[in-house]
Parts: structure tokens; sequence; C-alpha cells
């Protein structure tokens, strides 16, 4: 079974491009995701996930997802093989998606977008009792 779910914020803007021949869609990107662990000083590490989207969920990220928001993505985790001019034997994993969600509001710059709130919360802190 090769099943992954992973949560994590954008990098960059994805790259859109379409598979030549069959024009399928193809959107890459790079997730940092923290680690839920801290270090002895108190820092935390950050891995660097590159994933790869096709089909209308890679149009969907063109077009909707941009760098900085916080997604979630289901896949399975792909190891490419190839050869360096030099003759080296290289391997090149990344997350091959399949579903992307969006698992914020996109952010607005300014308040004047109808008067809809910049920032969506499903509870007010206030109401928590701990």
């Amino acid at each position: 079974m090769n099943n992954v779910v992973i949560c994590g914020r954008l990098c960059k803007d994805p790259e859109l491009r379409y598979i030549p021949g069959s024009g399928t869609p193809v959107a890459t990107f790079t997730l940092a995701i923290d680690r839920d662990y801290k270090n002895k000083d108190g820092s935390t590490t950050t891995d660097f996930i590159p994933v790869e989207i096709m089909g209308k969920p890679a149009e969907f990220c063109a077009n909707y997802i941009t760098k900085g928001r916080l997604v979630g993505i289901q896949g399975s985790i792909r190891v490419d093989r190839y050869e360096t001019p030099e003759g080296e034997k290289r391997n090149f994993t990344k997350v091959a998606g399949r579903i992307i969600k969006a698992l914020e509001y996109k952010k607005q710059t300014d308040e004047s977008n109808n008067g809809s709130p910049s920032q969506f919360s499903a509870v007010d802190d206030d109401d928590v009792p701990f």
C-alpha cells in the first residue's frame, strides 16, 4: 500500500505545464511542513516536500492555490530514477498527489470586498472553555 496524506504551506506559486501529445495539465510545487517536535534550542525543523498533481486538480492549483496557502494533499510516494550527464545514478522522491484541499480561506488584502472578513474562524476564541 502506497498512500500519503500531508498538510503544509506552498513555498511558491504552482508551476503549470501540459504533457505534449495528450495535453494533460501537470502542476508542480513544494510544500513546507514543520516537524512535530522542537529542537533543544526551541526551534522547529521544516521539511520541503516536492509535489506533482495531474489533471483537473492541477488546473485547480494553478487557478486558486498560491504561495503561503495551507493545503492538504492525498496521494502516493514516487521515486524517479535518472542518470546525470556524468553517469551518476540519482533518485528523486516526490508526492504524486491525487486530491488537494485548500485548508484555509484566501486572505483578503483589503476589507473592501463586500465586507467579507480577512480570516475565517469557525469558533470564537472567547467561547472556548479551556
